[in-house]
């Protein structure tokens, strides 16, 4: 299956692996194309962006995709490049990740490392039942599957987010299969066995999962935790990216100089 790929090049480039940027849920390679690829490649890395099957520019996905189908796209898209990238992953994105470096749906490739940006936990359904339990303030998912404008904002960015930019950016959303969903609650990662590197990212104004599942994340995998305050959880999509930017360059040159 060929898939939807940008690639950012920077003209001087840093000794550290190439950075394979993974998108969640509802998005595709364009959200990383406005902040993150010209930003990160600034900063000296080689960077690539892919759409998993059935979003941006990629084939459609069948009804009987699964997870572990995206972990099979995200697996030919670290094998295609010259050297063990960077992962980054984000919300939905950052569990197939999860899933990858810890041996699921397929052995685990040699990454250079993992980032966890507002990534889904080792398990969503133990999360959303403690918001529930907590009464927290959920997403309305219903509203947000419409690609309802409000919906979209209070779960996904600023709430002064430019109208027009709102607008173009919900344009883009599509739909999951509804396997993929059912799966990714299934197959679940096996953090104890991980041997990769992993940052956890997480946004402190993020909508969707919450400072402590972030915590908790970071504690699976025995990673440092940054907070990036007052950003959303399409963090890529705003102003507050040059702080992740800055740590994922950080991030690439420390695994860059540990011996693979």
């Amino acid at each position: 299956m060929s898939l939807e790929w940008i690639t950012a090049q920077p003209q001087r480039a840093l000794d550290t692996p190439p950075v394979l940027l993974i998108h969640g849920a509802w998005h595709g390679a364009w959200c990383w194309a406005e902040r993150a690829l010209p930003d990160l490649a600034a900063r000296g890395l080689t960077a690539h962006a892919i759409s998993l099957r059935g979003h941006g520019a990629s084939p459609p996905a069948r009804w009987s995709t699964t997870i572990c189908d995206y972990v099979a796209d995200v697996y030919a898209a670290i094998t295609a490049l010259a050297q063990p990238p960077l992962l980054v992953g984000h919300s939905a994105g950052g569990y197939v990740a999860q899933l990858l470096m810890t041996g699921r749906c397929r052995p685990s490739p040699t990454l250079a490392g993992v980032v966890l940006l507002c990534s889904s936990p080792v398990s969503s359904p133990a999360y959303f039942l403690r918001r529930w339990r907590e009464g927290a303030q959920m997403v309305d998912i219903r509203a947000l599957l419409r690609r309802d404008p409000a919906a979209v904002r209070a779960a996904l960015f600023r709430p002064d987010i430019p109208p027009a930019d709102l607008e173009r950016y919900r344009q883009q959303l599509v739909a999951e299969p509804p396997l993929v969903t059912m799966t990714s609650m299934l197959v679940r990662p096996r953090p104890t066995i991980c041997r990769t590197p992993v940052l956890v990212i997480a946004a402190g104004q993020d909508a969707i999962f919450d400072i402590p599942a972030q915590q908790a994340l970071a504690a699976a995998y025995h990673a440092e935790l940054l907070v990036v305050p007052d950003a959303p959880h399409d963090v890529m999509l705003d102003p507050a990216w040059r702080l992740v930017g800055a740590a994922i360059a950080h991030f690439a040159v420390t695994v860059g100089k540990v011996p693979r």
